[in-house]
């Protein structure tokens, strides 16, 4: 600031661009990496992750290290407000399939919603994430994973795992920040995007701006690929897009099932039950200890009426509340509502006379 004798107040600023992040978005990760010199991280343990800065501090781009830089810059460039990380080597050495389970266990008590990934391509890996979001989802922390394949064996895991809370992607590409070509950048600007829009946003042709190439997949190769449930992504003249961000949930009970093919079903899914049982803590937790079946099914019945408002919804039953006969301490609320479909497709039919 230039030095001035006059009597006043003077300012200088700069303005700098931030990426936009939305705080309350979560990813949780986990991978081999190396920590920086004279930074205390033990292996195993939860490291949350705000900024590239902080990730810059604490970890190094050494061996593996590299690429646990490379995909948390992808996710916290891509908009994700905290990455909670576990880095499961600490001196740029690859993690060893048997560490993941401890990993997720852990990232599985993180009381949080959101993204699960991590950075092994290995099936056995896969089994165990996929298992983790399932327990997750049944103690009230939702979460849908993401994960790379090859795209040799893409459509055979998808057909194996057939499911909804799982989204699979199996091309190669590089992101902005390091050369690197893997699987793995896919699944981590996936895992951004999925994390920070909102669950009726469009997914399709989204702009995956962390990305600069993809591996480029034949017409017949997309087709196959979406039709077993595998995530695609093209290069155009704006940049790499999803194509569609699909689930590997085709089938239900042996025969084509295409009501969870779309990630906004789940994501939509959670997003309502989850806003049902907040509201509905809030009574428990509140400063009144006896409230009436009617107080809860009316509460109920605003949290339904807002996400119809939000377009959620389409309809909804008034909720059901009773008392369990073994014990009046406890209470039943039935829900019945009716999903808003997401389109995909729309067929042109024109009927010309001439």
């Amino acid at each position: 600031m230039k030095k001035t004798y006059r009597p006043g107040v003077y300012s200088q600023y700069d303005i700098v661009s931030r990426p936009k992040r939305n705080q309350d978005c979560c990813v949780f990760f986990c991978g081999g990496a190396k920590v920086q010199n004279g930074k205390n991280l033990p292996a195993g343990e939860i490291v949350q992750l705000n900024s590239i800065a902080q990730l810059k501090e604490y970890f190094a781009t050494e061996g593996d290290g590299e690429v646990f830089c490379n995909l948390c810059s992808v996710l916290l460039h891509g908009g994700v407000g905290k990455v909670y990380a576990v880095p499961l080597t600490i001196d740029g050495s690859k993690a060893a399939a048997s560490q993941y389970a401890a990993a997720f266990e852990k990232l599985c008590r993180v009381k949080h919603s959101g993204i699960m990934f991590c950075d092994s391509m290995e099936e056995s890996v896969l089994e165990q994430l996929v298992g983790a979001v399932r327990e997750a989802a049944q103690r009230q922390k939702e979460r849908i994973a993401v994960a790379a394949v090859s795209k040799e064996t893409a459509q055979q895991v998808a057909k194996k795992q057939n499911q909804e809370r799982l989204v699979l992607c199996c091309q190669k590409t590089n992101s902005i920040f390091y050369s690197q070509e893997s699987e793995l950048v896919s699944a981590a600007a996936l895992a951004a995007m999925l994390a920070t829009e909102r669950p009726t946003d469009s997914f399709h042709f989204k702009i995956l701006e962390t990305l600069k190439a993809v591996e480029e997949l034949t017409e017949e190769e997309t087709e196959a690929m979406l039709q077993s449930g595998v995530t695609v992504l093209e290069e155009s003249e704006t940049g790499v897009e999803c194509i569609r961000c699909v689930t590997s949930r085709t089938q239900s009970n042996g025969e084509e099932d295409r009501s969870f093919t779309q990630v906004n079903t789940i994501m939509m899914i959670d997003d309502v039950i989850r806003a049902v049982r907040e509201r509905l803590s809030d009574l428990i937790r509140g400063g009144q200890a006896v409230f009436s079946e009617d107080s809860i099914a009316s509460q109920t019945a605003v949290v339904l009426d807002e996400k119809k408002q939000e377009g959620y919804l389409t309809d909804f039953e008034p909720p059901i509340v009773y008392r369990q006969t073994q014990d009046s301490s406890v209470c039943t609320v039935e829900l019945e509502f009716h999903l808003a479909s997401v389109l995909s497709q729309i067929y042109l039919v024109a009927h010309i006379s001439l």
